[in-house]
């Protein structure tokens, strides 16, 4: 008995069984976009998430595209998270779109220590990003950074409608604090939970927005060398029709038709003259 357990054992069947026991599940891997206006904490919380220290020299804010890496802590299967931090001044907010098809879920940054004005403004540009683009229908974790006396986050998402703003583009929403340690990993544990329950829906979604978008840039491109411009043609061509002219002498040489009696006869119907 003892023998065979051993030839078991050198058995590559088995060896295979075994192995397939004892390996953990793939790790699955999400793109997360990073947005938010300028000084809203945004690579900050990218250095926290990453747990990559943060060098004191690197205090200016973004002006391009940061990317981080995260791995989830909890039960399995585990993800990745691949962070893109994107700079949050005017001109790269006109970048922003083209981060939009490829992502599966948005972190948006914004500072609850700033003005009301200022806040308005963030959100009607968090309104802007969600309402009509490729992020619609994706998961929203928003982040908080700073803190202002008398305001908690619960008055925020009552003042400024974030529960209908998520409602109206179909996106599930949280809202954290960045500095409170427990409540941002609450977030990102729901992130991940959202990540990991619609990845099929999510990659699909991708996949058809990322086509549509080549699509698109194949079509600006064809425009401005006039392919797309030119007149229809048939598939198939028409037969050629020979017109034979109606009136004799005009328009050179004529055929005669197949119908036409052998010998013409020509009428002469002037009088003959008398001697």
């Amino acid at each position: 008995m003892g023998l065979l357990c051993a030839k078991l054992r050198d058995c590559c069947c088995y060896q295979t069984i075994s192995c397939c026991r004892t390996s953990s599940p793939p790790m699955e891997e999400f793109q997360v976009l990073i947005l938010g206006p300028s000084g809203s904490g945004k690579t900050e919380l990218g250095h926290r998430l990453s747990r990559v220290p943060r060098a004191q020299d690197d205090q200016e804010a973004t002006n391009g595209v940061r990317c981080y890496q995260m791995k989830s802590a909890e039960e399995p299967p585990p993800a990745r998270l691949q962070l893109t931090e994107v700079g949050g001044n005017a001109e790269m907010q006109r970048l922003w779109k083209h981060y939009y098809a490829s992502s599966h879920a948005l972190i948006y940054c914004f500072d609850l220590g700033a003005d009301p004005m200022e806040m308005e403004g963030t959100f009607t540009l968090l309104t802007d990003c969600l309402v009509g683009t490729q992020l619609a229908g994706k998961p929203v974790l928003l982040v908080a950074s700073r803190h202002r006396v008398g305001v908690q986050l619960y008055d925020v998402e009552y003042a400024f409608g974030l529960e209908e703003l998520a409602k109206s583009c179909g996106c599930s929403l949280l809202i954290c604090h960045m500095d409170e340690t427990e409540d941002l990993q609450r977030g990102i544990r729901w992130l991940c939970h959202q990540l990991m329950a619609r990845k099929t829906q999510l990659d699909q979604r991708i996949r058809y927005d990322v086509n549509m978008q080549v699509w698109q840039r194949r079509k600006r491109s064809l425009l401005p060398s006039a392919k797309l411009a030119q007149v229809h043609r048939h598939r198939f061509r028409r037969q050629t029709r020979k017109i034979l002219p109606a009136i004799q002498g005009f328009g050179g040489t004529k055929r005669r038709p197949s119908t036409a009696p052998p010998n013409i006869f020509f009428v002469n119907s002037q009088p003959e003259e008398t001697n």
